[in-house]
């Protein structure tokens, strides 16, 4: 259902429709003996996509599959940003960025009172590749940079996205509770494992390839070293992750639902799915 993966962003303004050509004096090559070829218009999908249903129990079908093609005229993104701690707070005044791949801003915004924030990118009914950035202004520094990174190109508006801002006594903080002791220049990882229809994934196993300190969140929503699997909450974090990237993958009774290579951030905190 959702896929990531490195590309280089290519989203052009086209109409979400297909202009007629009057009188040119060119023939297209219907009658000419030659085909000339048809690129087919941008698909433009509804607004909203359907949240899907729990009613069947976890669906891995679309292990797999290829995405499908579309997207918004118009990519909405809203949400909040939050300060860390065992209660989340509202924090207003922080820049969001939409990013593509290679770093072009897309749109910018800055939250508002609640933390609330609002990112409108004018996609031409194309997929967009990319991630969100959060960044506390340098008049009260200490907030590590976060991120938030779909796991397939974003095709359909998306609401409440929360991106959390951690200081340097919060990150300790969530670091002493799992037991670990962070790197200068580590990146940190918070994965959550769902399945087709996005419905978070328990007992699943994660393992990353590119190295880094794995920990389970916990009934109370810290990550913690007594849990082995992930809780009913789908959620682990990684800590410690050297370089630009993660390959990681999550199994579930002996069997791969999901793996992928997910972009990081050195210093940073990205947060993101690993779905099948």
């Amino acid at each position: 259902m959702r896929v990531q993966t490195v590309l280089t962003l290519s989203v052009v303004a086209f109409a979400c429709g297909k202009s007629d050509v009057v009188d040119s004096g060119v023939d297209a090559g219907v009658d000419a003996g030659f085909d000339a070829g048809v690129i087919a218009p941008p698909v433009c999908l509804p607004d909203r996509e359907d949240a899907g249903t729990t009613d069947a129990g976890l669906d891995f079908s679309c292990r797999g599959r290829a995405p499908a093609p579309g997207g918004q005229a118009e990519l909405v993104i809203t949400g909040k940003t939050t300060r860390a701690g065992f209660v989340r707070t509202p924090l207003s005044g922080v820049q969001l960025d939409l990013l593509a791949l290679d770093g072009t801003v897309l749109a910018t915004a800055v939250s508002g009172d609640g933390g609330t924030y609002r990112l409108s990118y004018d996609a031409g009914c194309h997929p967009v590749a990319g991630e969100v950035r959060a960044t506390h202004p340098p008049d009260d520094a200490g907030f590590a940079l976060s991120y938030s990174v779909p796991d397939e190109p974003w095709r359909h508006d998306r609401g409440n996205l929360e991106l959390v801002m951690f200081d340097s006594s919060t990150s300790g903080l969530a670091a002493a509770i799992a037991g670990v002791t962070l790197i200068d220049g580590g990146a940190v990882l918070a994965l959550t494992v769902v399945d087709c229809e996005g419905n978070p994934v328990q007992g699943a196993l994660v393992t990353s390839a590119s190295g880094g300190d794995v920990r389970y969140v916990g009934a109370a929503g810290l990550p913690v070293t007594t849990q082995t699997s992930t809780s009913a909450s789908g959620d682990v974090v990684i800590f410690n992750v050297p370089g630009t990237s993660a390959e990681v993958s999550a199994t579930l009774d002996g069997g791969v639902i999901g793996q992928r290579t997910c972009p990081v951030h050195p210093g940073g905190a990205t947060g993101t799915f690993l779905s099948p």
